[in-house]
């Protein structure tokens, strides 16, 4: 096991504010990017902690943090079309097939990097980069739309007609996409308080330069929300018997976060849902992957002290992502917020610190924060 964690002496006091604040400040995200994935925002929150610990056991880049993200969340979606099987089965079962596509996806990685394959991603050409970001920011704002203009998101659907594509109606990604383009030519649907919300939520997180200011509109929106009995669509509580309880039994304890073990997840279904064995085994690898991108695009950033380990980075993917399945969640992804918002605050150790301390004076190196990235999105 790592030193690091029972050398208290060697541990910074950036450490502590920074995985403090950032912990605080992801709140909102663990909520929003769930109900991205077609379930309920307590189960971001429930399933974020533990693929950061399973993470920082390989990872050689102290800023670098992990999560569900709005990316890895649709890529996911779509892939199982979780949409449809939650409305057919319902949140739970959906839960346990998302986890097992998780679980699959983590396997890949560590396998991808046992094969020195994480030397490779550098090699995909930057506009391919690009145009899977564009993609998957429309997919998001396509995601978002029925909650940022509608009172309910349920509504969109009902007062949007899809139309026929070769006898049925439009599916999956085209239906979202259709349903997007429809609302914004449809302005006179929107809920004048929906967008009010939204409107205030995206110029406090877009203009303002503090950290905090994801807390800042969170807490606004649910204060005034409070104040004025806002009927539409709210997180609302968890689920009776979904709370983590503190029982004092230390097994059941350090365990009260799995949804499910590997060996209770429903592979066979979920295997068919991706189209048999060899279409399962090239969505896992190829997600992967693309997936492995966003670490990338973090090193770029918030670089590692000593250089990057491409293998090492994909294989603590893998750990993070079965984690993550354990937990009934969508697999995860390296988040650029996150972890500049990490680095600038003043994050310096990694568990594995003998690999990353100066050899001259024995302390980590400090790299330059650059606090205007901190906006960027994920």
């Amino acid at each position: 096991m790592p030193r690091y964690i029972s050398d208290v002496k060697a541990w910074s006091m950036g450490d502590v504010v920074a995985g403090v604040t950032v912990a605080v400040t992801s709140l909102p995200q663990y909520i929003a990017y769930a109900e991205l994935a077609q379930l309920s925002g307590f189960r971001g929150i429930v399933a974020s902690g533990p693929p950061l610990v399973a993470f920082a056991f390989l990872t050689g880049n102290p800023c670098l943090n992990i999560g569900v993200t709005s990316i890895t969340a649709l890529m996911a979606t779509a892939d199982l079309k979780g949409g449809e099987y939650r409305d057919a089965y319902g949140e739970a079962a959906w839960s346990q097939i998302l986890g097992t596509y998780s679980m699959m996806i983590g396997v890949a990685s560590l396998a991808l990097a046992l094969l020195n394959a994480g030397s490779l991603v550098k090699h995909i050409p930057a506009p391919v980069k690009a145009g899977w970001k564009l993609g998957f920011a429309l997919a998001a704002c396509a995601a978002q739309m029925p909650n940022s203009a509608f009172e309910h998101a349920k509504n969109l659907k009902k007062i949007c007609q899809l139309p026929n594509f070769r006898g049925a109606p439009l599916q999956s990604g085209a239906a979202n996409m259709y349903r997007l383009a429809w609302s914004l030519t449809h302005p006179h649907f929107w809920d004048a308080e929906a967008v009010a919300f939204s409107a205030m939520t995206l110029f406090i997180v877009m203009y303002f330069k503090s950290p905090l200011k994801v807390i800042v509109a969170s807490a606004l929106g649910a204060g005034i929300s409070y104040l004025r009995s806002y009927s539409g669509d709210v997180v609302g509580r968890p689920p009776p018997g979904s709370e983590l309880r503190i029982t004092g039994e230390l097994g059941a304890d350090l365990t009260s976060w799995v949804h499910q073990w590997p060996w209770e997840m429903p592979l066979d279904e979920t295997v068919n849902r991706l189209g048999g064995w060899p279409l399962a085994v090239m969505s896992a690898v190829a997600f992967a992957f693309v997936d492995y991108l966003a670490i990338i695009s973090v090193e770029a950033e918030r670089p590692a002290p000593g250089g990057s380990r491409p293998n090492r980075e994909m294989a603590g993917q893998g750990l993070g992502c079965i984690a993550s399945g354990m937990g009934g969640s969508a697999p995860i992804g390296g988040s650029l917020t996150r972890s500049m918002l990490a680095g600038m605050i003043g994050c310096l150790a990694t568990l594995r610190c003998g690999e990353v301390r100066s050899e001259e004076n024995g302390e980590m190196p400090r790299s330059k924060p650059q606090a205007h990235q901190v906006l960027d999105s994920e």
